[in-house]
């Protein structure tokens, strides 16, 4: 079965244009959405085999950004630590009352009726940071292949201003 144009690996998708402008934080005016559209066509005219890289690019960060969007709260936060106080449940009377009177507590130390739990998590990055660290990293690579387009991002790791080389000359 022979491949249409359309199925080509070399060409882009019809959802690609969209894809790049999420991908890379462009706005969605006419004036970007040109500019998408005219640097995808020089990467197909000029350069038809980084198509399909480009496109593994836009596929891992869609699916990057579905999982942050899955995210839990107690995900995005990254606690370091939790702690829960509780009494054990069988260190309850029947009726599930504490002793109140003073005598009594002094004879039924409470403290040993409690339950701590503590969650901690370690210095690294969290899972936010971790995936956005990583969309950061394929975004980077699309600008690579598409470098006008850094111009457009509103993402001021991927726009030459924020991400540009500098250097310091001296004269000697």
């Amino acid at each position: 079965m022979s491949q249409t144009p359309a199925d080509s690996p070399y060409r882009w998708r019809a959802a690609d244009l969209e894809g790049i402008r999420i991908a890379l934080s462009i706005p969605a005016r006419m004036a970007e959405i040109r500019a998408i559209n005219d640097a995808m066509a020089d990467l197909e005219q000029l350069y038809p085999d980084a198509i399909p890289t480009a496109r593994r690019e836009l596929d891992a960060i869609a699916a990057i950004d579905t999982e942050l969007a899955g995210l839990n709260p107690e995900q995005l936060m990254a606690p370091i630590e939790t702690r829960r106080k509780a009494a054990i449940a069988d260190a309850l009377p029947e009726d599930g009352t504490l002793p109140v009177k003073k005598a009594d507590v002094i004879e039924f130390d409470t403290e040993l009726l409690r339950e701590e739990t503590i969650t901690r998590f370690g210095v690294g990055l969290s899972i936010e940071q971790a995936l956005r660290r990583q969309r950061g990293s394929h975004a980077q690579a699309l600008v690579l292949m598409l470098p006008t387009l850094a111009n457009w991002s509103r993402d001021s790791q991927l726009s030459s201003g924020g991400g540009s080389f500098t250097a310091a000359l001296e004269r000697g």
